[in-house]
């Protein structure tokens, strides 16, 4: 599968050269058309945005749903909402950095790894690990805005 960039670079490439005779053919899926099947969707995407979705589904039930019980612990919907969202942002690092699109996936892992201490920081009372957590945030951020300056 690729993505929506490597498919337009695709079809540039064949419509200036004049490979394709019909480059509509070859431009990906027309989600707008029966014919798409569960195989040309991308799975590694698709996942992120699940985990993604149900931190935000969790994140707005928080007020309307009591907490669950999950081994002896009860835990609040905003809980669930932040290990959904590092679940799903560590799963994107892993996903774009296997892909080859370096700056998502750092965007993705940082983040991840991030949010990540600093639930566990929440979850333990530590505050050492709720601070490496902001300071991860932070100092990734500042790290890929600086890189990010090289691809313009």
């Amino acid at each position: 599968m690729y993505g929506a960039d490597e498919r337009t670079r695709r079809l540039e490439a064949r419509t200036v050269t004049g490979d394709d005779p019909d480059p509509r053919a070859s431009a990906g899926p027309d989600l707008g058309s029966e014919e798409v099947t569960l195989r040309d969707l991308d799975a590694g995407p698709l996942v992120v945005g699940t985990f993604v979705g149900l931190a935000g589904l969790f994140f707005l039930v928080e007020p309307v749903v009591d907490p669950v019980a999950v081994g002896g612990l009860e835990v609040r919907m905003v809980g669930l909402s932040a290990l959904s969202l590092v679940v799903g942002l560590n799963l994107g690092a892993a996903v774009f950095l296997s892909r080859g699109e370096r700056l998502v996936g750092l965007a993705h892992g940082v983040a991840g790894v991030g949010f990540g201490a600093f639930l566990l920081g929440l979850a333990v009372g530590s505050g050492t690990l709720l601070l490496a957590g902001v300071l991860v945030v932070v100092g990734g951020m500042l790290a890929l805005a600086a890189q990010s300056r090289n691809l313009v």
